[in-house]
């Protein structure tokens, strides 16, 4: 008996010790990771599930070797995942087939075993007869990436987002509102009213798509507990609009993180209307993404807490976070800038720093600064 309790003691010891740190707290941890400018952002659940949206860039565009030793975005999702104790990532949302999204998943796929692969289905962006890719592409037009995406997912489970599909990821639940160039036709629970800002000059204006893949992004709306985060990758102005007109449809989101990296044909008022976020995040670069109109525009949101940035923008770092703590990388010297103007995909290396988000289910939101480990702790309705 004595024996037969040490051996089943000694189990539960090792079971215990098998449990990544993250789960024994209860709270949904979130990753903006550097990737510069491209999309990266690892969600991790109590349960120890994962869910990566989309994998930044490819090597060779996106960042140089850096400080921090990263070489590619892989390398940067690789250490996030390894320092929540992942060593697999269970799902991976490739929002659309830009090379700033889906370009890092061939390098991460070598590095870190996946699971099952949601995307929007067949590539919509396609080469023109005759169309030269510029050296700057360097084979990273959609419809060079996306058989090479065929071919690494062979083998995996796949999932083709429709809106309103809903996506249990251990306790976090993800409701597509966005895919494939389609939206949600029904307003979720707690939406449904008519959203004044739809009609005013500026919502309804027309601006450029940034690409037909952008139309087709798959947008999701995350829900832990009583918190809910909006990510809806490049989804397109028109497309936003449509999302939240003439009735919203999403309603209150507790946590943005930002359309489009906050370029300036993104967060149409009329969806930041219908969302009205506590807390805003942009995933953005030194000089791709952060543009004036959509920071002056979740700004302006009634009721928002705290506004955050993963870089500083080169180009108007007076913009955005009042609060330099709440950025993770400050702009390097201007010389260094200078270096890289000409070169559209590259910026100066840097150390890579990623805001982090601690979420507990009964509204609590920690948002944390790797750079410096400021952090502001949000209650959230």
């Amino acid at each position: 008996m004595i024996m037969l309790r040490e051996t089943l003691a000694a189990a539960l010891l090792a079971s215990a010790l098998s449990i990544p740190a993250h789960a024994a707290d209860g709270t949904l941890k979130i990753v903006s990771i550097d990737v510069e400018g491209g999309g990266g952002t690892l969600f991790v659940t109590p349960e120890g599930k994962s869910l990566l949206i989309d994998s930044g860039w490819p090597t060779g565009a996106g960042l140089l070797p850096s400080p921090d030793g990263a070489q590619n975005s892989a390398d940067r999702i690789v250490a996030a995942a390894k320092k929540l104790g992942v060593s697999k990532i269970d799902y991976v949302i490739i929002t659309h087939f830009h090379m700033d999204h889906v370009g890092g998943v061939f390098d991460l796929a070598k590095r870190i075993p996946i699971g099952t692969f949601i995307d929007h289905g067949a590539n919509a962006e396609h080469l023109k007869p005759g169309e030269v890719v510029p050296p700057d592409l360097a084979g990273g037009a959609p419809d060079q990436l996306y058989p090479k995406y065929l071919e690494l997912i062979k083998g995996h489970p796949r999932i083709v987002a429709r809106p309103g599909q809903v996506i249990q990821i251990g306790s976090l639940t993800d409701t597509i509102v966005a895919s494939d160039g389609v939206v949600l036709d029904k307003p979720l629970a707690g939406a449904g009213a008519k959203n004044p800002a739809c009609d005013s000059a500026e919502a309804l204006s027309t601006k450029d798509e940034g690409g037909v893949e952008n139309t087709h992004s798959v947008a999701s709306l995350l829900s832990f507990g009583k918190v809910k985060i909006a990510l809806f990758g490049d989804l397109s102005w028109k497309a936003e609009h449509a999302l939240s007109c003439p009735v919203t449809r999403l309603g209150h989101v507790n946590v943005l993180i930002a359309t489009q990296h906050g370029s300036g044909i993104s967060s149409n008022p009329a969806s930041i209307a219908d969302m009205h976020p506590d807390i805003a995040l942009i995933g953005m670069g030194g000089k791709k993404g952060g543009d004036e109109a959509p920071i002056k525009t979740i700004q302006a949101s009634p009721g928002l807490l705290g506004f955050w940035q993963t870089h500083e923008s080169y180009a108007h770092p007076a913009l955005g976070a009042a609060d330099k703590n709440m950025v993770a990388n400050l702009n390097p010297a201007p010389s260094a800038i200078a270096a890289h103007a000409k070169q559209m995909f590259t910026s100066p290396p840097d150390e890579g720093h990623a805001i982090h988000l601690e979420v507990s289910k009964d509204g609590k939101v920690v948002v944390t600064n790797d750079r410096n480990g400021f952090s502001k702790t949000y209650t959230v309705k």
